[in-house]
């Protein structure tokens, strides 16, 4: 079976300001343990030296690895520390660096980080890498090699990254080396299984339907629309409005989204108009408390309609005492509501009209109101809004406005790797 070579991308840099590190020898060592394994035609090394921040992105874009080995000096939260033009030390930021990795998610599986005080970028860049490893603290140039061999010649035999670290530690221990705790492992939330590259070359890949799990490899980024949205949602009153047409990631979207506010501590709660029952559609008394029911019922609290439902001051009023006085006030805390497939609203115009113009009075509200600040709203449709809406009481002139392109051809290209 011909499986394509895993690309090993070495990076050094050792300015002329900084100690002399003995990183010749360590790509040495990596490269004869990669031909002395029974595997060597499954790797490809690359190396690359005096590296400079151009030269960083370049490789990166050039080569498209699946493994980036940094060897060199890290100076903890300041960044890792590549040349300048003129071969002096230039630092390059965490966030610079976790920014950068967030574009090459999709290609690259392991980072590691052969630079003391490496930690910190090992974390920021996990927020996008399935596995990183840094340093701890100071690691001397015999540690840092030992672990490096260790590592490599375990994924040359087929272990997984998981192994490989440990395999890297075991090799500064063996050498009585009082170091074997500096490496690091950090693994990203949702990473997919951690496989051996023989184990990964036989997966079979999950059969992509309608909306895409949090952890598939079928989600593919449209930059900025996440970055946008993730940034738009811990404003108070946020208001989102996705729309593009069926089968184009709405949904999925939406899922990340509130994924995202619930990495911020925020409460979530998701609808999809599409389980509403036709008869309730037809009556807003009726939909207005199958609302409010189905919102207690996603936030996990009592539901108490018989609280709020008693008196005549109209079923909008009513819908927003409940959510005014009973769960903004028992959450405490900020809630994103999702909307999904509101479409099936737009089927009956009357009952539309009064249930958008809620939302954005709901909206208005929390610009001056504290507790309203709390709601944030994610709705999400296919179609235009044909139905006749004032423009003042309508929720699709404000706020975010989404609409999902099309995938570029770089992205395609991910999609189908």
């Amino acid at each position: 079976m011909n499986i394509t070579a895993k690309k090993i991308l070495i990076l050094s840099a050792n300015p002329t300001d900084t100690n002399q590190l003995r990183l010749g020898e360590e790509a040495r060592e990596i490269q004869a343990g990669l031909e002395r394994s029974r595997s060597r035609e499954q790797f490809e090394m690359i190396t690359r030296w005096a590296v400079r921040p151009d030269d960083l992105r370049r490789a990166l874009l050039d080569h498209k690895p699946q493994i980036v080995h940094f060897c060199g000096h890290g100076s903890g939260n300041q960044g890792l520390a590549l040349e300048d033009d003129t071969g002096r030390r230039q630092l390059v930021s965490t966030e610079s660096l976790a920014r950068l990795f967030k574009l090459f998610k999709n290609t690259v599986e392991c980072v590691l980080l052969n630079a003391c005080y490496s930690e910190e970028q090992g974390s920021a860049i996990c927020q996008h890498i399935n596995y990183v490893i840094g340093m701890n603290r100071e690691i001397g140039d015999r540690a840092a090699i030992k672990f490096a061999v260790g590592f490599y010649d375990a994924i040359s035999a087929d272990r997984s990254y998981e192994e490989a670290y440990e395999f890297g530690c075991s090799a500064i221990d063996l050498e009585g080396i009082p170091e074997s705790s500096t490496p690091v492992l950090k693994k990203r939330l949702n990473a997919l299984p951690d496989l051996s590259f023989k184990e990964a070359a036989t997966v079979v890949p999950e059969n992509p339907e309608g909306q895409v799990p949090l952890d598939s490899d079928f989600y593919i980024e449209r930059p900025p629309i996440e970055a946008d949205c993730y940034e738009m949602i811990k404003k108070p009153g946020a208001l989102i409005r996705i729309k593009a047409p069926r089968q184009m990631g709405k949904t999925s979207l939406m899922t990340r989204i509130l994924d995202n506010a619930k990495q911020q501590s925020y409460q979530s709660a998701l609808l999809n108009f599409q389980s509403v029952d036709a008869e309730l559609l037809s009556n807003l008394d009726s939909f207005l408390q199958w609302f409010c029911a189905s919102v207690s019922d996603e936030l996990n609290i009592p539901e108490k309609l018989g609280d709020y439902w008693k008196s005549v001051i109209g079923s909008k009023n009513k819908c927003t005492n409940y959510f005014g006085r009973y769960l903004l006030p028992e959450i405490n805390n900020s809630i994103v509501l999702g909307l999904d497939e509101v479409d099936e609203v737009f089927k009956h115009p009357i009952i539309a009209a009064d249930f958008f113009g809620l939302l954005r009075a709901w909206h208005e509200r929390s610009k001056n109101e504290s507790a309203w600040k709390n709601l944030r709203l994610v709705i999400v449709h296919s179609l235009e809004v044909y139905i006749p809406l004032n423009i003042n009481q309508s929720p699709f002139n404000v706020g975010l406005a989404i609409e999902l392109p099309n995938l570029n051809s770089v992205q395609v290209q991910d999609l189908a790797k």
